[in-house]
């Protein structure tokens, strides 16, 4: 399953890399008009990057199974609620 969850994650962050890439040439071929596409274009560089790797992060850490002891339902106590 961890495979799946990271080739269909990696699939739709080469989509949204794309668009960033091209949004950045744009950036730069007008980059005269204004001061704040420059940075504006870096902090979003940082903010994707930062959450692809948090994606990645989440997709490993939900794929390991837990290391502590697991219960069945039968071996579980609790009440039933009507």
């Amino acid at each position: 399953m961890f495979w799946i969850g990271f080739g269909i994650y990696t699939i739709v962050l080469v989509l949204i890399f794309g668009f960033f890439i091209v949004a950045k040439i744009h950036a730069y071929k007008f980059r005269d008009y204004s001061i704040h596409i420059e940075p504006v274009t870096k902090i979003l560089a940082f903010v994707l990057v930062a959450l692809a790797l948090y994606g990645y992060y989440l997709i490993y850490t939900e794929s390991t199974p837990s290391v502590g002891p697991t219960q069945t339902v039968e071996q579980s106590s609790g009440t039933e609620i009507y």
